[in-house]
């Protein structure tokens, strides 16, 4: 007994002394001009080859060896370098002023402030700098984070001109988009051609594709991760821009100097006031833009950040953006007679048809996101940040339309008479709502040099209203000879109730370097997802690890599983898509997904890095609709209309970037392949057999370039080339025993069509015998057609100037500068009375100006 409290004291003594022998060093970093934090700063410690970078807030931490004399480095883009000599003696805590370095204005360097290159255990991860973002070619001057992601590798839009985005052969909704850790529902602004994310407000962006530490969960298939800059806390100052398809402005500075500051930014659009009359210029057919007339937009974005210490910080965000999008009501009239040719050879008119059609269009959504962000740090190695958000999504869309049509035929006294009529009334109304409470804690523990520890806890609770509501009146009355006839078709259909989600999550990971060569990131999360009748358990294991195979080579490893607990019922219907966010029930299951990727990293020469990577994702339990489904037929349950499937998508990567000096920019390339499969009992689309789902774009080659001359002139250029998206069209009218949605009762042909019994027809003569029927539309293979590929270049030319009232900036940029026809979406059409399918290039060339003053 006696050896073994001896043996416990000694290891006691042991312990108190290896604590002994390091000493912890953290503090802040922040802007000496403002007093803002800096995100992504370099702190290297040469003699023992450790080195860290600073988090969102500015703050680092390291274990540094007792009793020995260290030199610290601080190094960031833009920055004069500084050197700390300390002797390590005690725990220490520094605040380090950076000054900004103006010593070569007329370079501009991109280099993103988080290294995930070959020293990183991270892998499938891009930092995109703001400022490269700013810098890029703009559709009518409107800087768009969103699009900028989209030429990255990995990453597709969801049409030419799009701002959504897909990633990894997943869908719209697999992607998690956080504004300083809340919920972005949706990131889109006028149908998807700006995105709801001001630059002016934004400090950083990180995309993951895969390799997701174990802190994020909920999605699929990206992470797209958003820090809000603060204000500045020292100097009020701000920007007022001007553009043909919206204005911005931005103020900052501070409440309470050194303390407490805000940051605001606003924006308002007028697409319908510029834009629209340009685009109708230069249109060969007007009209098609009339689904687009009415859409405006304007957002709202604020931060307040105070500070009770060096150790406690609470930041404050908010976000409120609305979209309006009403077309203009449109109408048609088809005229069209057929005749008949007589004993004598001469053509008589036997029958006229008179048809009309009006539509109208009311579409409105708009996303709500705020926050509590506090941050608390302790004298030695551990913080923790608690985050108490909201985020809601409205989305409503309601879609009317009026048909009449007639038919007249010669009667025996050779006179045109009414033997067919029939009159619709009909609308569908969508509605999507999301409302998104959450509460997570995350703690960050650095125990020492090669170990930086993350855990913590998320609960939530979303509320979903999916509800469609469909209408239709419809009554056809027919004159024969054997007297009137009337028949009237009634349906009106509401699906949808209110969907409770609740979830908790654990997670913890750990940044590990094992030896000089390898090092790994590994991490386990854990959670549970309530529904009504139903709870659900997912254990998510993340593991990424790198190899040095020397000092500018690395080979990188990775696997992740991902599950999601909310569906996005999308169509994939070409002319007109809708979109309802669902949760999962006790019968629909959750989305799981599994992720490999291999990978080499190279640093070409300083400021230049190449990658390669593959990666091959399964995934299981996404949904789609299943064949020849209905709402104007549905009993009221979404879930019946569903079906579940597989889906699997592999590809390569390939990305160059050069980061620094006047030249910067990327080459991106992507091959990749996504694929569905719905092969479950009763739930069989396409046979069962694999088909290919409609982010399938085989290839995706993005070119971006940008050269500061002096710090006037700013010239920028992007050429991207893509397959063409595909998805679902109608190809053949079938009648069948089932009621159609589009075209219930079709034309009769012939007067001859009702000389028998009640008009319905008892024998097979024509037109007759398919009344017994409705039409309904199909089509060959599931999401079989495919559009056109699309390529274009866009260019830009910055030039700004210095004045007392501070620094204009004058912006030039042309979309599309070849004028390539790109089909970015196709509706239904008629050429001579066929019916034919006509596509639409939404931005042909389009130049662009705009203008920006400072101040």
């Amino acid at each position: 007994m006696k050896k073994k409290i001896i043996a416990a004291g000694l290891l006691f003594l042991c312990c108190l002394r290896l604590c002994a022998q390091t000493v912890t060093v953290s503090g802040y970093v922040k802007d000496a001009a403002s007093g803002a934090a800096l995100q992504g700063v370099n702190i290297y410690a040469k003699s023992y080859r450790y080195g860290q970078t600073t988090d969102a807030t500015g703050y680092f931490n390291l274990r540094l060896p007792a009793h020995k004399q260290v030199e610290l480095t601080f190094s960031y883009v833009g920055y004069t370098k500084q050197v700390y000599s300390l002797a390590a003696e005690r725990d220490t805590s520094l605040v380090v002023a950076m000054i900004q370095d103006n010593r070569l204005p007329d370079v501009h360097v991109y280099a993103p402030r988080r290294d995930f290159g070959v020293n990183n255990s991270q892998m499938s991860a891009i930092e995109l700098p703001v400022a490269q973002v700013n810098a890029l070619p703009a559709l009518f001057g409107e800087v768009d984070v969103m699009k900028a992601l989209q030429r990255l590798p990995g990453v597709q839009s969801a049409a030419d001109g799009n701002a959504g985005i897909f990633v990894r052969g997943g869908n719209y909704d697999q992607n998690l988009i956080t504004l300083d850790g809340s919920t972005l529902y949706n990131s889109e602004h006028l149908k998807g051609f700006v995105s709801a994310l001001n630059a002016d407000m934004i400090e950083n962006i990180i995309l993951y594709k895969g390799a997701f530490p174990a802190r994020y969960g909920a999605r699929l298939s990206s992470v797209v991760d958003i820090g809000m800059k603060e204000g500045d806390f020292e100097h009020h100052h701000g920007s007022l821009n001007i553009g043909m398809l919206s204005s911005r402005i931005h103020l900052e500075g501070p409440i309470r100097k050194g303390t407490t500051s805000f940051n605001l930014g606003a924006r308002l659009s007028y697409f319908d006031a510029i834009v629209q009359p340009l685009l109708e210029e230069v249109y060969d057919k007007p009209s098609a833009l009339q689904p687009y007339s009415n859409m405006n937009y304007y957002d709202v974005n604020a931060k307040v950040v105070h500070k009770f210490s060096e150790q406690d910080k609470l930041s404050a965000v908010f976000y409120w953006g609305k979209d309006v999008s009403d077309s203009s009501p449109t109408e048609s009239h088809q005229q069209y007679s057929m005749a008949s040719k007589t004993e004598s050879g001469k053509e008589e008119l036997t029958n006229f048809y008179d048809n009309q059609k009006s539509n109208s269009t009311n579409n409105t959504w708009g996303n709500i996101v705020s926050s509590l962000f506090w941050t608390h740090v302790t004298n030695k190695q551990l913080r923790v940040n608690t985050n108490l958000s909201y985020s809601r999504y409205n989305y409503q869309l309601k879609m009317t339309s009026k048909i009449h049509n007639q038919q007249h035929v010669k009667d025996r006294d050779e006179n045109l008479r009414l033997e067919y009529e029939y009159k619709e009334d009909s609308y569908a109304q969508y509605h999507s709502g999301i409302d998104d409470a959450a509460l997570t804690v995350d703690f960050r523990y650095a125990p020492n040099a090669q170990h930086q520890l993350r855990w913590g806890a998320k609960a939530s609770l979303q509320q979903l209203t999916p509800t469609v509501d469909v209408y239709k009146r419809a009554k056809t009355i027919r004159w024969g000879v054997d007297g009137y006839h009337e028949k009237e078709q009634l349906v009106d259909t509401i699906l949808g109730e209110k969907q409770k989600l609740r979830t908790a999550a654990l997670y913890i990971e750990d940044d590990w370097e094992l030896t000089k060569r390898w090092k790994m990131n590994v991490g386990l999360r854990y959670t549970l997802f309530a529904v009504k009748a139903k709870t659900y358990h997912s254990i998510e294991p993340r593991v990424s690890l790198r190899y040095l195979l020397t000092d500018d080579m690395a080979l990188k490893a990775s696997y992740s599983h991902m599950a999601q607990g909310i569906h996005l019922l999308s169509s994939s219907n070409l002319v007109m898509p809708s979109d309802i966010w669902v949760s999962i029930t006790k019968d629909v299951p959750l989305m799981k997904a599994d992720q490999w990727a291999l990978g080499f990293n190279y640093t070409v020469s300083k400021g230049i890095d190449f990658s390669v990577e593959g990666y091959y994702k399964e995934m299981d339990n996404v949904i789609d609709y299943r064949e020849g489904v209905s709402y104007m037929t549905s009993s009221g349950d979404w879930q019946e209309m569903i079906a579940l499937g597989k889906g699997r998508a592999y590809g390569v990567e390939l990305f160059l970037q050069k980061k620094t000096g006047k030249t910067t920019g990327w080459i991106g390339y992507t091959w990749s392949k996504s694929l569905r499969t719905y092969n479950r009992l009763g739930q069989e689309i396409s046979g069962g057999k694999e088909f290919y789902a409609g982010n399938d774009r085989r290839n995706n080659l993005n070119l971006v370039l940008s050269h500061r001359f002096n710090k006037r002139w700013e010239v920028s250029a992007a050429w991207t080339y893509q397959t063409g998206r595909r998805g679902i069209l109608s190809t053949t009218a079938i009648y069948g025993g089932k009621v159609d949605e589009y075209d219930p009762y079709g034309v009769p042909t012939s007067a001859d069509s009702y000389k028998h019994g009640d008009g319905y027809g008892d024998i097979p003569d024509g037109a007759t015998y398919f009344r017994k029927f409705s039409r309904f539309y199909t089509y060959s293979e599931r999401n079989g057609y495919k559009l056109p590929d699309i390529h274009r270049l866009d260019v830009g030319v910055n030039y700004s100037v210095k004045h007392q009232r501070g620094e204009s900036v004058i912006g030039l940029s042309i979309y599309n500068l070849y004028n390539q026809q790109n089909v970015s979406n196709v509706y239904i059409g008629y050429d001579k009375n066929k019916t034919v399918l006509k596509g639409v290039c939404m931005f042909p060339f389009m130049p662009s100006l705009n203008y920006t003053l400072k101040f």
